[in-house]
């Protein structure tokens, strides 16, 4: 019998047809299908890959993170029944970047690593200079933990820049997707390098894949990494995650779901960490998962 393969995914949503029941018929969109934590588990597993550590990142469809803490209550359960099949598994969350929902008492659980700010396609003049820093959200900073981080999620590099500016420098920080879903405007668009700069300078950002949202094509990823990788360092940057289940559309409107699932997705991140590696030296295996003890562990 052939050893499983190891796997993190730093990035995925669970969510069950009960918390979709919350949001049916406000979306102006088809609700997605659920993704529970089992099924993914179970897909994984029987495909001959272990799952070691998942981060169940706040799902912006949901107007609370009660899923996140709903699936820690399901793996428990899960290995306990069976813990020859699940027991390896560590699951952190990272819920809701709000104010009023992020309380002492949800972040002091134990395996929540951090918060989540969604702003989508969020263009940077909508983000006013104190959208983030207003006294609201100077009390829900001091609440972070030292070892939490806050987690932003904005398709324009600028946007990113925007809110990063806000936030406290002591706050670790993650940036979703590269920093930016507009491969199109090239690794020299001036936001992008202004909030590669950024990052640099305050020295506890980091930068988080799997990628396929900045493009679909793991070699034009690739520079967009090399390019963190240069700016920031090799050590600011978590590759290994699915995003799954893939909701959403490329640039040219075509689904992510029929593009990838997460054999596809876990593909993507290893040819984009393997082009880097090319490029840098640094070794695959640091550029999927080396920022991983510091972040969702």
């Amino acid at each position: 019998m052939l050893p499983l393969i190891k796997r993190i995914d730093s990035h995925v949503h669970f969510y069950t047809s009960q918390d979709l029941r919350r949001v049916a018929g406000s979306l102006p969109y088809a609700l997605p299908a659920p993704h529970p934590l089992t099924a993914y588990l179970d897909t994984l597993i029987d495909a001959g890959i272990a799952p070691t550590l998942l981060n169940n990142v706040h799902l912006s469809i949901l107007p609370d993170s009660e899923n996140v803490f709903a699936s820690f209550d399901e793996l428990k359960h899960l290995q306990a029944a069976n813990p020859l099949r699940y027991g390896d598994v560590k699951l952190v969350g990272t819920i809701k970047a709000e104010p009023a929902y992020a309380t002492q008492e949800r972040l002091s659980h134990p395996q929540v690593v951090g918060a989540r700010i969604v702003l989508h396609d969020a263009r940077p003049e909508t983000v006013s200079d104190t959208q983030f820093s207003d006294g609201r959200w100077a009390a829900f900073y001091r609440r972070l933990l030292p070892r939490q981080h806050l987690h932003i999620y904005a398709k324009e590099a600028e946007t990113n820049l925007r809110v990063l500016r806000q936030i406290p420098r002591d706050v670790r920080v993650i940036i979703d997707h590269l920093g930016t879903c507009h491969s199109e405007r090239d690794i020299t668009e001036p936001a992008y390098i202004a909030l590669l700069t950024e990052a640099r300078e305050r020295g506890n950002v980091w930068f988080k894949g799997p990628g396929y949202r900045t493009c679909i094509n793991p070699e034009e990823t690739a520079r967009f990494v090399t390019q963190i990788v240069c700016a920031v360092g090799a050590d600011k940057i978590l590759l290994e995650a699915t995003d799954a289940p893939h909701v959403g559309t490329d640039n040219k409107g075509v689904p992510y779901s029929n593009l990838f699932n997460l054999d596809k997705a876990f593909n993507f991140v290893d040819a984009v960490a393997q082009h880097v590696s090319k490029e840098t030296r640094i070794p695959v295996g640091q550029l999927l998962r080396g920022a991983s003890g510091q972040l969702v562990s």
